[in-house]
Order: C-alpha cells, then structure tokens, then sequence
C-alpha cells in the first residue's frame, strides 16, 4: 500500500486493517512544535464517524480504490442489486452503504461504486434527481396556514413535501442530502 504525508479530503485511508473515508481535513499550527492535522473520517465498515488528529509529516496508508459503473436493478430490506456495465455480472451491496440515498434509486439508473478486493466500500451519487409524481392530492383552498406545501409520492415510493402547484406527473428535483423538494425538473 502507498504512503502519504497529505491525507486530504475524499481521500481513503487504512488504519488497523480498517478503511476509512476523509469528510474533513484541517490543518493547525502550534508554533515551534509543528502542525496537526486534524481529519473527520467515516469508518466504512460500521459508518461510524470519527475524529483523528495526526502531527503533520506522519505518513498514512491510503487506497485508491478501483471504480466501476453499475446500473441499479432492486432492492430489498438487506441488500441493493446492481449489474455491473461492463462484464453485465449481478453485484449485491448492503443497503447500509447507500444510507437515505437507497430512496432516490430509479431502476435502471446508472452510478459508480468504489471497490477494494472485491468488496463495494461507497458510491457516487448525485446531488439531485429528476423524479415523476406518481400521487398526489389535490391542492385545497385556502389551506395555507402554516406553509403551502403537501406530501406527494415519487416513483421509488419516496414522500417529499412539494408546494400545492405540483400534480401527479408532474418532473420534480430532489436533494438527495436532504430529502426535500428542491425544484421543478424542466
């Protein structure tokens, strides 16, 4: 494995046989003593996340993990089925790797998963998805007292509050890091 005395963001690092990811990197300085580097990280195997502080010029053992893309299937209450693109093989991922994201997978979407040994470690998604109303009820007047919004279901089964001018069939944005409706899909 590669050494590294700049662990910076994004990056994956092994420590104790463990794999983690680097949410967040700083760098303090202490005067004549040098620097620390102070890094959240996200343990991989339990998502459990961390905070570690390492002097500056420690060298760390990090990965680059190889990258595939997969076009999603299903899903079930353990796991999340995807075929690979290329080798068009079945690969079964934990659903615990996706989090809230596992709401927003449309079948037959595309999106890249980072390996190590064979084994799925995290994923890229994207920020925003386009998805259809597929249920919706119907705006009622002069229900505006707190917020104008009501809940609607998109087509994973997923429910977001929308503003009352949206209708079934309607093309909605949604923030897939906060779960809320974020626009009309044009």
């Amino acid at each position: 494995m590669p050494l590294t005395d700049q662990p910076t963001r994004g990056m994956y690092i092994i420590e104790d046989g463990r794999v983690f990811h680097i949410i967040d990197r700083k760098l303090k300085t202490q005067g004549r003593q040098g620097g620390l580097i102070i890094m959240k990280i996200k343990a991989l195997d339990s998502g459990q996340l961390l905070e570690k502080t390492i002097k500056a010029g420690v060298k760390v053992e990090y990965i680059e993990p190889e990258t595939i893309e997969v076009q999603y299937l299903y899903s079930d209450e353990n796991s999340c089925y995807f075929m690979d693109s290329k080798t068009y093989e079945s690969i079964t991922i934990n659903r615990d790797i996706f989090g809230n994201y596992v709401n927003f997978l449309k079948e037959g979407e595309k999106c890249l998963i980072m390996r190590h040994e064979g084994k799925a470690i995290n994923f890229k998604g994207s920020p925003t998805v386009d998805l259809k109303v597929i249920e919706s009820t119907p705006a009622v007047r002069g229900n505006t007292a707190n917020s104008a919004s009501k809940l609607v279901t998109v087509e994973t089964g997923y429910r977001v509050n929308v503003p009352l001018f949206i209708k079934k069939g309607d093309l909605i944005k949604v923030s897939t890091e906060t779960g809320e409706y974020s626009g009309k899909a044009s």
